[in-house]
């Protein structure tokens, strides 16, 4: 398999294991992302943009780990003077503010748990995106479905958003898009670039329907609110055997309802779509699982409003995963591995109904 980018020339050892690592990535799936924050798909040129940037500010680079591209692109890295790096380049729902205030409770975080990774670098621009750069820290796939599991990640959970709380209301990490504006399209944007919800609409008339549905039970919002982790899920967390020791994916952070945040991951916490499992998300007595073990974390029970809210939280979080899924149904099939994609299995397993009631 050639992987050298034709006609590019590149002296830099280093920058050619990345060069190639990108370039392996484009020929699995297309450099949309790429396109959208480098201007370019040549990995070459990709690859320097990212070495010269990285080189400037954390020191001369002695390998190149990995290269993962998805809503941005993510480098893994390992410097000259033996620190492991990772370095992630953001293009979707971000700015300069709300990636610094993602900072400022990381470094929080980072103080007094070590699963959280110390960020090393304050968000600046790179190419047309936002780079931040944290300290790289490992772990190893665990099964989101073993019970020994599912509370450790409901315990986790619970542990994150106690450690924030100092920090809600003056990190202004922003709200989750599960909470749309009054009067504001039923979506926002995508948050990958292969999802175009406006060309796919057609056949999806059922999921709209639903996601209204979980929308205006979510206009009685309570007034209190945590700083959480919203894409709390297998793929985002590292374990060493049952045990949490590393989270990813800090972008996700936001700030809403904390039945908002328990439902949100109730209905995706077992997920790894880099994985084999053909439908890694749970089934509806797992995600009433979940909530049981994070009421058990937190120590009290929600109440009826709280109970209202994080089923309609997950109702909508569900929709959204059949949108993006119905979306590669139309555009891109050849992704959709499952006789019934699994989160329209799940949509259509929990519908509209109060089906995370507890009591």
């Amino acid at each position: 398999m050639a992987l050298r980018t034709e006609g590019h020339r590149c002296d830099n050892a280093q920058v050619a294991v990345l060069r190639d690592l990108i370039s392996l990535a484009s020929e699995q799936w297309e450099p949309a992302v790429e396109l959208a924050i480098f201007g370019t798909a040549d990995s070459g040129d990709i690859a320097e943009t990212i070495e010269r940037w990285v080189t400037q500010r954390c020191g001369p680079i002695a390998d190149a780990l990995f290269y993962r591209p998805g809503v941005g692109v993510v480098v893994g890295l390992a410097l000259e003077r033996g620190t492991g790096i990772v370095v992630k380049v953001h293009r979707w729902n971000v700015s300069i503010d709300r990636l610094q205030a993602v900072h400022q409770v990381q470094s929080l975080l980072s103080d007094s748990d070590r699963c959280a990774p110390r960020p090393l670098v304050a968000p600046e621009p790179l190419a047309g995106g936002i780079a931040t750069v944290e300290e790289l820290r490992t772990g190893a796939r665990a099964d989101g479905r073993d019970p020994l599991v599912r509370r450790a990640l409901a315990e986790g959970l619970h542990a994150f958003v106690k450690a924030a709380a100092p920090l809600v209301g003056m990190a202004d990490v922003g709200p989750s898009i599960l909470l749309r504006p009054h009067g504001a399209a039923l979506w926002s944007e995508p948050h990958d670039v292969r999802f175009d919800f406006d060309a796919t609409a057609q056949g999806a008339e059922w999921i709209d329907a639903l996601a209204t549905t979980a929308r205006r039970r979510l206009t009685a919002q309570s007034s209190h609110t945590v700083i959480g982790h919203f894409d709390w899920r297998m793929q985002n967390l590292g374990f060493m055997g049952t045990e949490l020791v590393a989270i990813y994916d800090w972008d996700s952070l936001a700030e809403a309802p904390e039945a908002v945040l328990v439902g949100c991951n109730a209905a995706q916490f077992t997920a790894d779509w880099s994985g084999t499992e053909l439908d890694p998300l749970p089934t509806i007595g797992e995600m009433r699982s979940f909530v049981e073990e994070y009421e058990l974390a937190r120590g009290k029970a929600f109440t009826d409003e709280e109970r209202e809210i994080l089923d309609a939280a997950n109702l909508f979080l569900c929709a959204y995963g059949a949108r993006c899924q119905h979306s590669d149904m139309v555009l891109h099939p050849e992704l959709v591995r499952a006789p019934i994609p699994p989160w329209f299995r799940l949509l259509l397993e929990r519908g509209e109904g109060a089906l995370l009631d507890l009591r």
